[in-house]
């Protein structure tokens, strides 16, 4: 596998030709049309040449809406060990909101289960207000009744639907209730166990111990590693919606977290999640005027659509490009492509990870799975 950063003149054809690959090949590998004009800057995928051995075995974890398109989630299964659903509700009493397209979910757990892929309920403290809400997750965690009625209605719901495990993905937690989120997902811990199911849990990224950071400070990752199977690490949104125009997962912070995050827990366990989309920024942006989020292979057909070259931001190991809207307005747009993806898999050889968590697989992005797939073993079943 090699990646080649297309410059003025190529073609597909001419890139076969240089490699002596067929450009079709290229483009099915690619998910490009043959005939379309490629842009300067973007990143293409050419297999068969200067194969290398693999780097290990991982386990991959996919984050999915139930409503994912059916041709996607059967494209992408053949490369994920877990398929985590979002998401359910945990309310105040206990009690749980359920996925609200129920037959797609249980479509997408039975194909799930037929592909060896293992579907993982997740349970979120979304309220509601459609965010994160971090007062529900403290009058449910220092509840211990609560806990108890939600432990149990997990479980139910985990039989009925036919989950092999449970992600536990309460974000926004106040420092306060650091104690009270372990103990938390001790009890889930020792319940999943009893029942014979696995459980993993997604934590927001930090690069050093702080126990009073407003995002970070109630995530104890010494403890969190000791209690669950897996520790999904959010090693994204250092770029957000109203951040102005960055990189989503520099390179930089990602490995900074992984080399704090390994001190803590047994790397085996670590997930690093990676993200599948980007964001088209407004310039500049702010809360009233955010960004919006942008898959990655919609990002690379955005510049082409505009004809704009891809820069490559070396630092973050991002690629980026700006362009003019409808009305004239200036934007900016950062995303993932092959060669910043192709950096954060290596960190899993060099930090000796468990592998990979992808938020969201709700688009098909077949330069990663191609890539994933070249570089690693992927565990099954």
């Amino acid at each position: 596998m090699q990646i080649h950063v297309v410059n003025n003149g190529d073609s597909l054809y001419t890139i076969g030709r240089r490699f002596g690959v067929n450009h079709q090949k290229i483009a099915r590998d690619n998910g490009i049309n043959p005939g379309e004009t490629l842009v300067v800057g973007q990143a293409i995928v050419i297999m068969g040449v200067g194969e290398k051995a693999k780097l290990g075995t991982v386990k991959v974890n996919g984050y999915a809406y139930a409503n994912i398109a059916e041709d996607v989630l059967d494209k992408t299964l053949p490369y994920l060990t877990f398929l985590s659903l979002f998401s359910y509700e945990a309310l105040e009493n206990g009690d749980i909101k359920p996925i609200a397209v129920s037959a797609a979910e249980d479509k997408a757990i039975a194909k799930a289960i037929d592909s060896n892929v293992k579907p993982a309920m997740v349970i979120t403290n979304i309220g509601a207000s459609g965010n994160f809400e971090p007062e529900l997750a403290q009058a449910i965690l220092n509840n211990p009744q609560v806990v108890d009625k939600l432990i149990n209605n997990v479980l139910e719901t985990m039989r009925a639907k036919k989950y092999a495990g449970l992600d536990v993905d309460f974000e926004f937690v106040l420092p306060q209730d650091r104690e009270a989120y372990n103990n938390f997902l001790a009890k889930c811990a020792e319940k999943m166990h009893e029942n014979g199911f696995f459980i993993s849990c997604a934590i927001p990224a930090k690069e050093a111990e702080s126990t009073t950071d407003a995002l970070s400070g109630a995530y104890d990752y010494a403890a969190i590693g000791s209690i669950v199977d897996y520790v999904i690490l959010m090693t994204y949104e250092w770029g957000y919606a109203t951040s102005g125009a960055m990189a989503v997962a520099p390179i930089i912070n990602v490995e900074n977290t992984l080399k704090f995050a390994v001190s803590q827990i047994p790397p085996s366990k670590i997930l690093m999640g990676i993200p599948n989309y980007g964001y088209d920024w407004p310039t500049p942006a702010s809360r009233q005027n955010p960004g919006r989020a942008i898959s990655n292979t919609a990002a690379a057909e955005l510049a082409r659509k505009h004809n704009q070259t891809i820069n490559f931001d070396e630092d973050a190991q991002t690629p980026f490009f700006v362009y003019f809207d409808e009305a004239g307005k200036r934007r900016e747009v950062w995303f993932e492509d092959a060669r910043s993806v192709k950096a954060k898999l290596e960190l899993a050889a060099k930090y000796k990870l468990g592998g990979f968590s992808y938020w969201t697989i709700n688009s098909f992005w077949p330069q990663n799975w191609l890539i994933l797939n070249t570089m690693y073993n992927i565990s099954r079943g």
